[in-house]
């Protein structure tokens, strides 16, 4: 029987082939990505493998991770690259287009969103821009929302959503964000269940079938996307009307939530999964 450890390395480098994958593309060396990896190290090893109630010292990092204390001393002054170390920054177009389908003035009676004028005293795209943009221009971010085919635009100017989420189809800075940030989601999820019982976890399934012929995985693709959409969008819903609900009062401690759904596809190798 293999060991968890074996296990653990056969895992990781399942998980890092798609990564390498991309950071090869755009030309990321194994020399910088080791560098990476130890920043990450010593990151880790300061946050969750602290001693309660001690200072956590360069010597006893160094210990956990098999890092020189020199390396250890570089590293915990580096500057990270102006990363956040926790929390996404949403994209303003992100909380446009979710305004756009939850809010009630926006919405026909179908719970469709509505197309809308451009400028107007009511519920207008420049009043939805307003409401949800911050500070950022109605010419912005049509223009964003226009750029990722997010919406179109009628001759007489009025503006109709055509994609219900944020999908930025041309900028792969944006799409490495959202990867990335998925990603780490996911696995956050994977490693919380490694530590706590059945009662504790949170949701993590799938559903896996062999064998499937091209034609119906193509079909198969097409009918979990519409399923997947419509789901989020319930979620998103059921958050915005409960977010709206709670007394600033009871805000006082606050969670970033959320569900994440992905389809995956792959050739059938002897390895089953």
């Amino acid at each position: 029987m293999e060991s968890t450890k074996t296990i653990l390395i056969k895992g990781t480098l399942r998980i890092l082939r798609p990564l390498i994958r991309i950071l090869m593309r755009h030309e990321v060396s194994h020399r910088e990505f080791a560098e990476i990896a130890k920043q990450a190290y010593v990151d880790v090893a300061n946050q969750h493998f602290a001693i309660p109630n001690r200072k956590t010292t360069y010597t006893r990092v160094a210990v956990l991770t098999g890092l020189s204390r020199k390396e250890v001393m570089r590293l915990s002054k580096a500057d990270p690259g102006g990363l956040p170390t926790s929390g996404h920054s949403l994209n303003r177009a992100t909380v446009v287009i979710g305004g756009w389908l939850r809010d009630a003035e926006y919405l026909d009676k179908n719970n469709t969103p509505k197309k809308l004028p451009l400028y107007g005293e009511e519920a207008s795209f420049e009043k939805l821009v307003c409401r949800y943009g911050g500070n950022v221009t109605v010419r912005a971010i049509l223009d964003e929302l226009e750029r990722i085919n997010a919406v179109s635009t009628s001759s007489d100017g009025s503006i109709t959503l055509i994609n219900k989420g944020y999908v930025p189809q041309h900028d792969q800075s944006k799409k490495i964000d959202i990867a990335s940030s998925c990603t780490a989601d996911l696995l956050e999820t994977a490693v919380f269940n490694l530590d706590h019982n059945e009662n504790e976890a949170r949701f993590q399934r799938r559903v896996v079938y062999h064998c499937i012929p091209d034609h119906l995985a193509a079909s198969f693709k097409q009918y979990s996307n519409k399923k997947s959409l419509d789901l989020l969008l319930d979620y998103n819903q059921w958050l915005a009307d409960n977010q709206q609900q709670t007394p600033e009062d009871e805000k006082t401690s606050v969670k970033r939530v959320g569900v994440g759904i992905y389809y995956f596809e792959n050739k059938q190798t002897n390895e089953g999964e």
